[in-house]
């Protein structure tokens, strides 16, 4: 081997390593997120892939976001390479009130105001080849995979169900790619995930007669690390047509921390715990080359969600554990999308998708007030110099109407809060990304 070679990678490695630790602070910081894909997994992990909907996603192996879609994509790259990505996500949702009723005396509530903010969410992305040939590659992504962030006003008529819901993730994914021949390679990674969870609602308090009291707060925190893997494999039939298959493991959170109950006569407090089963995830593309300018492709992805069948909080002291059934079924998703070199630098790309909910009437909660998602998208990249490119995306998200309609035991089971509600929501994603090969 050339010395002068060994030094150039060893440089671009340092370059490279150097880069994703300098931003690793910014996503292990991130703020919690409305999640906008069906449930609370968050897709937005690429933006050439928002641009067209996640459409191919895991056969386009277009960028070092493949890392996260599918890692075998990085035996695709041509250089190394490093990206920096950031979504800003806007949703909206309305909570109407349509014949909540809460037990004689207790006030029914407002209708809570919009519970989202605009929220920020960056992933990180470094590949790299360490064979002469290109044939192995290793990479780390850092992502927030799934997240969730609510907060209504605390007088609002679900306020039995919940105020505030906020799940962060982090995901640190180190992986390796080993291209096998001109036709296949495969890739896995490690997924070392760390999750951090808050949940609250009021619980309704009596003075003697009984006559309504101020409602109390109960406030449920954790936090934990758990590893799953995920693994993945490109096959390429006939020139110029990937098929890519990928598969993520399932998760399972222990989240270890404190239950809280604070009331206008006494606190009570107490070491606790709570479990979060997140889904497998297997996903099979397709991206063909029409034309030497025209790339078309096509996604569906499946979701093990009926693992998240309950909230179950187990505190220390006995009074303070509960159960919430969640009853989530498994959904799918399916993207067609396009993409156009329009000239030498600049690349246009634009898809749909339909994104099924994994709720359910009769346990839909307020937490997450999901419905079937039917996503437009369009996208372009522009090669500000050889080794720079930017890249720029839309997504508009229209979510299906749906109702809430459940109860929440109150007074240790003596009455109970009937919540009814109709569900308004749509979704606004802006995103940027900076990709920089060595």
């Amino acid at each position: 081997m050339n010395p002068r070679h060994g030094f150039r990678r060893s440089h671009r490695h340092m370059l490279l390593m150097s880069a994703v630790g300098a931003a690793a602070t910014a996503v292990v910081q991130t703020a919690p997120t409305p999640a906008v894909g069906a449930g609370f997994y968050i897709k937005e992990q690429g933006v050439t892939g928002l641009g067209r909907a996640f459409a191919g996603e895991s056969a386009m192996a277009e960028d070092a976001s493949t890392i996260f879609f599918n890692p075998a994509g990085m035996t695709y790259l041509d250089r190394a390479e490093v990206q920096a990505n950031g979504h800003l996500l806007v949703p909206q949702t309305s909570m109407t009130d349509t014949g909540t009723a809460q037990p004689p005396g207790w006030p029914v509530g407002g209708d809570g105001g919009n519970p989202y903010e605009p929220s920020l969410v960056p992933n990180l992305y470094g590949a790299i080849p360490v064979t002469e040939s290109g044939d192995i590659w290793v990479g780390i992504g850092l992502s927030a995979p799934f997240g969730l962030s609510n907060e209504y006003d605390e007088d609002w008529f679900g306020r039995y169900d919940s105020i505030e819901t906020s799940l962060k993730t982090i995901n640190v994914a180190p992986t390796v790619a080993w291209r096998v021949n001109d036709y296949f390679a495969i890739g896995a990674g490690l997924d070392v995930q760390h999750a951090e969870a808050k949940l609250t609602q009021a619980a309704a308090t009596a003075l003697p007669g009984p006559v309504p009291g101020p409602d109390a707060l109960v406030t449920v925190e954790g936090e934990t690390t758990s590893i799953g893997f995920n693994v993945g494999a490109i096959v390429e039939p006939i020139a110029g047509t990937r098929i890519g298959v990928h598969y993520r493991s399932a998760m399972s959170h222990d989240l270890d921390g404190t239950v809280t109950v604070d009331s206008a006569a006494v606190t009570q407090d107490s070491d606790g715990s709570a479990g979060l089963d997140l889904p497998d995830i297997v996903a099979v593309g397709i991206a063909h080359e029409a034309t030497d300018r025209l790339t078309l492709m096509a996604e569906y992805n499946y979701y093990g969600w009926s693992r998240f069948d309950e909230i179950r909080v187990e505190a220390d002291r006995a009074a303070l554990s509960r159960v919430t059934p969640q009853n989530y079924r498994d959904s799918y998703s399916i993207s067609i999308g396009a993409q156009y070199d329009a000239t030498e630098r600049l690349t246009v790309r634009g898809g749909a998708q339909y994104d099924t909910t994994p709720t359910r009437d009769g346990f839909r909660s307020s937490r997450t007030p999901d419905g079937d998602r039917t996503w437009l998208s369009a996208g372009l990249s522009f090669d500000v110099t050889e080794d720079l490119t930017t890249d720029l995306a839309y997504t508009y998200i229209d979510i299906s109407d749906e109702d809430v309609d459940l109860q929440r035991s109150l007074l240790d089971g003596a009455a109970a809060s009937n919540i009814q509600a109709s569900i308004d929501s749509d979704v606004h994603i802006v995103a940027a990304g900076l990709r920089y090969r060595f």
